[in-house]
């Protein structure tokens, strides 16, 4: 069971199933002086000052406040020990009622049985692959291993000159498919290429550099499942370095969707997911927009789709020398994304 209790500095204890914690700060991410303003008064909110000042707030930056909160995904909320944690739960209550019920910490509360979770939910990752580099059977062992194993691994040899379906004849597995490009037609074509093919309820796509947390996969389908009003889903990476295989790592941490539109950077990450009609609406990705190809559709996503963050790593993202991160310059990237944000009429 994942418990949240909010503290009297404006922050969120979570102590997850492991009986681990961490703390997050109330509003992380939301760097506007509303928000920070809003952090402040609950710092000092106490007494009798506290009911009429936090109804403020709470009014004010309702709607980071339930996004922060639900980044977090609790099973329970826990706001006793704040003196607005009353103003919390009535902000709250209607619209995410199982985080509040009562009975935490006497054993009566009824932990996750509300949340739901279909193990028959069928998902689609597509794999691009351009030659088969070093770290590619970490990749593909990392999706074959997943607790949600009613999945299919669309691999697309984007013309690769190495014999890709040699080095895969290693995973005598139904789940993996492969499907191959004459020539190279780069990353958002092969993209593309494997969704149209892919014959998921869910979907995501990942790179033959990085790899999944075991959990990934479950994590973000029973989410989706449990809050339907949601239709794509990011989550939290582990950074690695060249050579390493797992943490203890740093955390990469994932912004507010708002991001795409106030600042200059990928608030989103490379561990995803999302519905099926986001695809059958959207169509694929954008060849123009090359090295922000994620970016551009993101965009669009956020444009018609409710996304949301999550406070969970999930995956491991690998920075080395042969990466796209390190083989273009970051001025190259920033340029293509203004070009993308000017494109969906976003002022640069």
């Amino acid at each position: 069971m994942r418990l949240c209790r909010l503290t009297h500095g404006a922050g969120i204890i979570v102590r997850d199933t492991a009986d681990e914690e961490r703390i997050i700060p109330l509003f992380r991410g939301y760097p506007s002086r509303k928000v920070r303003a809003c952090r402040r008064l609950l710092r000092i909110a106490n007494g009798s000052m506290a009911t009429p000042l936090a109804a403020f707030v709470l009014r004010l930056c309702r709607r980071e406040l339930a996004e922060t909160l639900l980044a977090c995904d609790p099973d329970v909320l826990d706001v006793t020990g704040v003196p607005w944690g009353i103003q919390v739960r009535r902000a709250l209550e209607a619209q995410f009622p199982h985080w509040f019920s009562d009975g935490v910490g006497n054993g009566e509360h009824p932990g996750s049985r509300w949340r739901k979770y279909d193990a028959s939910a069928r998902v689609s990752i597509v794999l691009p692959v351009y030659n088969v580099r070093a770290y590619l059977r970490q990749s593909i062992e990392s999706c074959l291993a997943q607790t949600h194993t009613n999945l299919e691994l669309v691999i697309v040899d984007d013309g690769s000159a190495d014999d890709v379906a040699a080095a895969l004849g290693a995973y005598d597995d139904r789940r993996v498919r492969l499907i191959r490009h004459e020539s190279n037609r780069g990353i958002a074509e092969a993209l593309n290429t494997g969704f149209t093919a892919a014959t998921g309820d869910y979907l995501t796509w990942t790179s033959d550099d990085n790899f999944y947390h075991p959990r990934a996969v479950e994590e973000m389908v029973g989410f989706l499942q449990t809050y339907p009003s949601i239709d794509f889903v990011y989550a939290e990476m582990h950074v690695i370095n060249e050579g390493s295989s797992t943490h203890p790592a740093p955390m990469w941490e994932v912004k507010p969707p708002e991001w795409m539109w106030a600042r200059e950077n990928n608030p989103v990450g490379a561990c995803f997911m999302y519905r099926r009609r986001v695809f059958d609406e959207l169509g694929g990705y954008d060849p123009s927009a090359f090295l922000v190809e994620d970016y551009e559709y993101w965009m669009r996503v956020g444009k018609r789709f409710r996304m949301q963050r999550l406070f969970t790593p999930l995956y491991y993202y690998r920075y080395h020398e042969e990466s796209l991160t390190a083989r273009y310059d970051r001025s190259q990237v920033l340029a293509n994304l203004r070009l993308v944000k000017r494109r969906h009429g976003v002022r640069v």
